[in-house]
């Protein structure tokens, strides 16, 4: 008869095992998807930090071209592209800002 009585607790401690042992794996799993939910989020945000400062750069480019092509406008240009003119003497201030 102890047999038969060992046999159910045998059953009943691999049952409970098993139930840990699952119960364990999923809190893992949970927490492995709040980390890689939280790594998702972060790069979500440097994402749309970059759209933002490639769409200013696109509204910028485009007030340029939209800029009517005047001899100011053909200076301007010109001086950020490191032109100058004839006989004329460019001072660069050493001082940043």
């Amino acid at each position: 008869m102890n047999e038969t009585q060992n046999k159910p607790m045998r059953a009943n401690f691999v049952v409970r095992i098993a139930f840990v042992c699952i119960f364990i794996f999923l809190f893992i799993s949970v927490i492995n998807l709040q980390i890689q939910m939280n790594d998702l989020r972060t790069q979500v945000e440097d994402k749309v930090l970059a759209l933002q400062q490639l769409q200013d750069d696109i509204d910028e480019m485009e007030l340029r071209l939209n800029e009517p092509i005047n001899d100011a406008f053909i200076e301007r240009v010109a001086r950020e592209l490191g032109w100058r003119r004839p006989n004329e003497i460019i001072f660069i201030n050493g001082i940043p800002g």
